[in-house]
């Protein structure tokens, strides 16, 4: 009976608490030599990869899409949400929001954009990109005495691609390539789950600092 019973309650308790399933794969563009002591988030949306953040890349792909009015709630409560999994007492990296550094809805110039980034003394960016973002559908039928009735679950699924960007090169030392598969899960949760996904990934690549000792 136990072997039934464990199964089903950690269903239900899925279904309620809304489990979600992350794969992130990274790759290392250069190893680091120095673990990073301040990082800025940014998250934005953009339709391209990119090898530098340059001022064509950020023109075309990055002005306007960070700051805007459109999914604000949304970029703000992934960037709360990274801050939050990032800025534990044992990392010794320090983190800034891009939406306390920037202003909502102004246009900023490319050299703009990077004087505010020196000025706030960090040596990395942390882009996330938000790639896609759908529904899966799921059905099932309950059967009753003389009819049936069938139900549709969506289950959010998002994939998003993250830069760490250093300062000096403004190009890309590391990537993460994130897919959350969500189960009866809102945006909160599948933000949640690749914050703590980059955290593991930056701490085992060594790019921040977590001191064990603190655990």
């Amino acid at each position: 009976m136990k072997t039934i019973l464990f199964p089903c309650l950690l269903l239900c308790l899925c279904m309620f608490s809304g489990c979600a399933v992350t794969s992130t794969s990274t790759a290392k563009v250069e190893k680091p030599d120095k673990f990073y002591v301040g990082i800025m988030t940014l998250v934005t949306e953009m339709d391209a990869d990119f090898s530098q953040l340059d001022s064509a890349t950020y023109e075309q792909h990055v002005r306007g899409k960070f700051n805007n009015l459109e999914n604000v709630k949304y970029r703000k409560h992934l960037e709360k949400t990274l801050a939050r999994n990032l800025e534990k007492e044992n990392v010794q990296t320090r983190i800034i929001k891009s939406s306390e550094v920037f202003e909502l809805n102004s246009d900023v110039s490319y050299s703009e954009f990077v004087e505010k980034i020196n000025k706030i003394g960090v040596d990395g960016i942390l882009l996330v990109n938000q790639k896609n973002y759908w529904y899966s559908q799921s059905y099932s039928t309950v059967h009753f005495d003389y009819t049936s009735a069938t139900t549709v679950d969506q289950e959010p699924n998002a994939v998003f691609h993250t830069y760490l960007v250093d300062i000096n090169s403004l190009k890309p030392v590391w990537f993460a390539d994130s897919m959350i598969q969500g189960v009866s899960a809102g945006y909160d949760t599948l933000n949640n789950h690749l914050a703590r996904s980059l955290f593991r990934k930056l701490q085992k690549d060594k790019y921040i600092f977590v001191n064990t000792k603190a655990y």
